[in-house]
């Protein structure tokens, strides 16, 4: 339970004592009580324990069995290049198995898959997983938008923890800015779809994006790539092996990326490009594993990466200020209006240690990781050219986040195979936000944060009887939240209203698993389970008023899956189905309410709601060189309750139609300002980034040459209609009904040595958005995919 708000009024001056000025530095309070002892007490010991394996790993002993998480890179190489049906061995269940002997539904991505498929980053996979939707969150331009299942998340701040979460070598990713990855040296993509809390820890409410980066090689050896595309972009890509040396105990690689594109759109007010990134990464490994019981694998990277961008297009909504818009941005979805360019400027550096440790009769694992994140980002959110300036929002943030998990794995093979581990997360960041809100009135707010996580989880699989496998998991959460804000608004210059809250609150849950699975034979499994879900609470950063602070609760779900996995016909076709029914409760989202000078977006626990489906992914294989996958998903995705006031208009209490609860009087720092919130029924609203209906056909085919192949490769997308801002049902904010298509043709030596691709994306070049917003009573601001584009990648290995 947390404590209850304490506010606090503020009068801050200049050095001069005349106009109030922005506090130069955040000054946290701190508490120590009890209850913050005891959790840095379990923190150092789960830290100490996690050490103490990796000093016990260097202790001689003569028998070594690689049954760990970090051999997974190995075995997904070996089966790779030895199973020409191209199984991927993925680590959802903490062991390495094949895809098809995993029983939850999972979409897997090998590095060739990734590479035919034309990635730069994560959003370039969107359409290739059923019930997947990755693309841009379109109003800053550093922050994707994930949705598993029709449950989606795209808040720009740091408050709003994720619906699906990201793990990137075993290391939980906290912030939402900081999982726009570039796909480069990537191993494997692993789609874990519904809740998946009891492996892969918090904010598991739909699903797990599992990133594993490449691993060191055992031989010498490197690869160069260069790509050259539409809308000036040059990207550069190598990696260098060292292979094995220090008497084979060590391997090391690091790998770069310099990625440069000019944008897509173009600003007509400064005359530059939009929509474009530059990007620097660099990405080192260091594997020890002398043939012994330990083995342990260092990963560390960095990434600066500079986007300009958005570019709204910006719909007629009847406001006078739309007519002043130049003429060319009101048909041409490519050409934007803003008095500045857009930019979000990211900086990220960090990494995972993992290490595994044979103990005759199982493996404990370790994995600690450390993130590191600023950014600075400045965008214009009225999409309007008068009044100047009109919501124009700059965000400076600065935050680290610090892992450790500490787990054992039974063997398998034994009547009884169980994983148990500890789990412990910290993060914290400040945020400094500055709101050009109009021409007069300026917000300035001071965000800091810390946050704490404990967990325990158990996951215990039995085989009473051939074929038949009972699994009984669960893990017990506890999240802790310390959050400061300042606020101020100034208007012509003078403070109108100020305030500081120091607010804390915790929250715990226990979420079980339950799976039976039963298998045919080593072909075809039938499997269904049930699972929880849990999100916890949060406060807000856009609140100018302390009633708008929160905490806001958790948010939980109730998930039931069934499915099948079958390789048919001698393994000439694989045909995975699964159906779901997802409930869930205290749903966490934004709505309109009443701030200082004006309405702003607050989140809050506003609904409940039920999604169900259901999935095919089928594989055909007719030879070696020839391959052929077809996706299909359903969604019926609907609100069960959803009583709230949403639209931001604020009355006097009378009675409104579909009025579902009492109207609530507006209150501002605790004063009644003679106007009531009237709550309505939008159980009506469609979900956002749910589309009822999608799928994708993807062919390819190697052509056997006397110099090596000829590979083609060619993809179809599909989506129906579907709404991207889940907040209003009008025309404007929905996604129409799609195919996109893309192919590539590739000439290559033998095993790879050499390769010269051509490839082209949205081939048809159609407009397609991946969101539209608004903010209060502006317009609303659409933003657009890239359109057609080409390219050529040549690439050399060594």
């Amino acid at each position: 339970m947390g404590s209850l708000p304490q506010h606090h009024p503020v009068s801050w001056t200049d050095k001069a004592g005349c106009e109030p000025a922005f506090p130069p530095r955040w000054r946290v309070r701190e508490r120590i009580d009890a209850a913050i002892m005891w959790e840095d007490m379990m923190t150092t010991r789960l830290f100490l324990l996690s050490t103490a394996m990796v000093a016990l790993g260097t202790a001689p002993t003569a028998a070594h069995a690689q049954t760990g998480e970090t051999a997974a890179a190995e075995e997904v190489a070996t089966g790779a290049e030895d199973n020409s049906y191209g199984d991927i061995v993925v680590t959802a269940q903490r062991r390495s198995e094949s895809v098809q002997n995993v029983p939850i539904a999972i979409s897997a991505f090998n590095a060739e898959m990734v590479e035919a498929s034309g990635s730069t980053n994560i959003t370039s996979l969107n359409g290739l997983a059923p019930n997947v939707v990755l693309q841009t969150q379109g109003l800053v331009a550093n922050v994707p938008m994930i949705s598993i299942r029709g449950m989606s998340t795209a808040d720009p701040d740091p408050n709003a923890d994720p619906k699906v979460s990201t793990i990137i070598d075993g290391v939980y990713i906290p912030f939402v800015s900081s999982t726009m990855l570039d796909l480069f040296d990537v191993e494997r993509i692993e789609v874990l779809k519904g809740p998946q809390g009891v492996l892969f820890g918090k904010n598991n409410l739909a699903g797990t994006i599992n990133v594993i980066t490449a691993r060191p090689t055992d031989d010498f050896g490197g690869e160069a790539r260069v790509s050259l595309g539409s809308y000036g972009l040059k990207q550069f890509r190598g990696k260098l092996n060292s292979g094995r040396f220090a008497d084979g105990a060590l391997a090391a690689k690091i790998s770069v990326n310099f990625r440069d594109y000019d944008g897509y759109s173009r600003n007509v007010i400064t005359g530059n490009r939009l929509n474009g990134a530059n990007v620097k990464a660099v990405r080192g490994a260091l594997n020890y594993d002398h043939g012994g019981p330990f083995d342990s694998t260092l990963v560390v990277d960095w990434l600066k990466q500079k986007t300009t961008g958005p570019a709204p297009h910006v719909l007629d909504n009847g406001d006078p200020n739309w007519d002043l818009l130049p003429d060319a941005v009101k048909t041409d979805v490519r050409k934007a209006a803003v008095l500045f360019d857009p930019y979000a400027n990211t900086e990220s550096y960090g990494g995972s240690w993992s290490s595994n440790l044979d103990v005759g009769w199982g493996t404990i694992s370790s994995v600690l990781g450390y993130r590191h994140l600023t950014y600075i980002t400045r965008g214009d959110f009225d999409g309007l050219i008068n009044p100047a300036p009109q919501l124009d929002v700059t965000r400076d943030f600065s935050g680290e986040s610090k892992s450790a998990e500490l787990r054992y794995v039974s063997p398998a093979g034994e009547p009884v195979d169980f994983v148990v581990g500890l789990y412990y997360q910290a993060d914290k960041w400040r945020q400094f936000n500055t709101v050009l809100a109009t021409p007069t009135t300026t917000t300035l707010a001071q965000l800091h944060q810390d946050t704490q996580s404990y967990a325990m989880f158990a996951l215990v699989n039995a085989h009473p009887v051939e074929g038949l496998t009972l699994s009984l998991g669960g893990r017990y959460s506890h999240d802790r939240k310390k959050y400061d804000i300042a606020s101020q608004v100034f208007v012509n210059g003078n403070q109108a209203s100020s305030f500081t809250s120091s607010l804390k609150a915790s929250w715990a849950e226990f979420t079980p698993r339950l799976t039976a699975e039963y298998r045919f034979s080593p072909a075809a499994m039938v499997y269904a389970n049930y699972s929880q879900g849990y999100k916890s609470g949060g406060f807000n950063s856009r609140g100018t008023i302390p009633e708008n602070i929160g905490p806001y609760n958790p948010e939980r779900v109730n998930a039931f899956e069934i499915g099948a996995k079958t390789d048919l016909f001698d393994r000439l076709l694989r045909f995975n189905v699964s159906g779901f029914i997802n409930k869930y409760r205290d749903l966490q989202s934004s709505v309109t309410k009443m701030g200082a000078v004006r309405a702003e977006n607050i989140t809050t626990n506003i609904a409940a709601a039920k999604i169900s489906g259901f999935e095919v992914e089928t594989l055909l294989r007719p030879t070696a060189n020839f391959t052929i996958g077809a996706n299909l998903a359903y969604l019926n995705a609907r609100y069960t309750d959803f009583c709230a006031d949403t639209n931001g208009v604020f009355t006097n209490g009378a009675p409104e139609p579909g009025q579902c609860g009492p109207a609530v009087p507006i209150l501002i720092n605790g004063v009644p300002n003679g106007t009531f919130a009237v709550p309505t029924d939008s159980s009506g609203l469609d979900l956002a980034n749910a589309p009822k209906w999608s799928g994708s056909l993807s062919v390819n085919y190697a052509i056997p040459m006397a110099f090596g192949e000829i590979k083609l490769h060619s993809d179809a997308r599909y989506s129906s209609r579907f709404n991207t801002w889940g907040r209003s049902n009008l025309d404007g904010y929905y996604r129409d009904e799609v195919v996109l298509l893309n192919a590539s043709i590739a000439v290559a030596g033998q095993d790879d040595k050499w390769k010269v691709t051509l490839y082209g994306t949205n081939l048809t070049d159609q407009e397609v958005i991946s969101g539209a917003t608004n903010a209060g009573a502006t317009p609303i601001s659409q933003f657009y995919q890239p359109p057609r584009e080409f390219g050529v990648d040549l690439s050399f290995k060594f």
